[in-house]
């Protein structure tokens, strides 16, 4: 069973998301990592999940818009909690665990290529993942082919937007042979199981009784902390 910490382990008291603080949490109960990445105005990769800080910092203003020396010393939460450089996370996990990164909407084929150079020098087992078909395929044809690649299905789109979604999502996108793994929200799990057989990841999981569900379908779980239960 792998079970995946979503944006390591916090509860935005004392631990915030997406943090060195969560990470080293996760890293002590030796579990593997779910994050996001998004790029700044000078093109800087951080570990943040909002495209707006306001959320974690009641600041009203875009990561896009920012630098990321206007970003690095705004605490998050009334912690001591800072937004971390990607490079930061990876010398911290060194390997030790998975990581699963998610990346965010704004990467173009030059932030692509800054990832690239950030993971070539990490000696570790890397997962990444997008819910933009645009950037699955930008992934696919750059040197980043080498990792394990994987699209986020949402459940989001009614109508005649949700059908377009559907015929493009499950009978054409999944089934390319770049995409590795499919990552679903537990909603959509029933009907993935149905259209493919690819490796599946399932979050996210917010309960032990929920966790019990859905590790019948998958051996990967994207958990809350208050979702994981220990498996021998």
């Amino acid at each position: 069973m792998n079970i995946y910490a979503h944006r390591g382990l916090f509860d935005n008291k004392k631990i915030v998301e997406n943090t060195i603080s969560a990470f080293k949490k996760a890293l002590l109960d030796n579990l593997n990592i779910e994050l996001d990445i998004r790029v700044t105005k000078d093109k800087k990769i951080i570990v943040f999940h909002d495209s707006n800080i306001k959320r974690l910092t009641g600041i009203d203003r875009l990561v896009k818009d920012m630098t990321y020396e206007e970003l690095k010393d705004i605490s998050l939460l009334n912690t001591t909690d800072k937004i971390p450089l990607l490079e930061d996370v990876l010398h911290l996990v060194s390997g030790r665990v998975t990581l699963l990164i998610e990346l965010k909407e704004n990467f173009s084929s030059n932030t692509l290529k800054e990832l690239n150079k950030l993971l070539l020098d990490y000696n570790g087992e890397v997962l990444l993942q997008s819910f933009n078909p645009i950037i699955l395929r930008k992934m696919a044809l750059t040197s980043l082919k080498r990792y394990k690649i994987g699209i986020l299905l949402t459940s989001e789109y009614k109508g005649f937007k949700g059908a377009l979604y559907n015929a493009f999502f499950y009978k054409y996108l999944i089934k390319q042979k770049y995409i590795s793994f499919i990552s679903s929200p537990k909603e959509l799990v029933f009907k993935v199981k149905e259209v493919s057989n690819k490796e599946l990841f399932i979050w996210t999981i917010k309960t032990k009784n929920e966790f019990i569900k859905y590790k019948k379908y998958s051996n990967n779980l994207i958990c809350g902390q208050k979702g994981i239960v220990r498996v021998k």
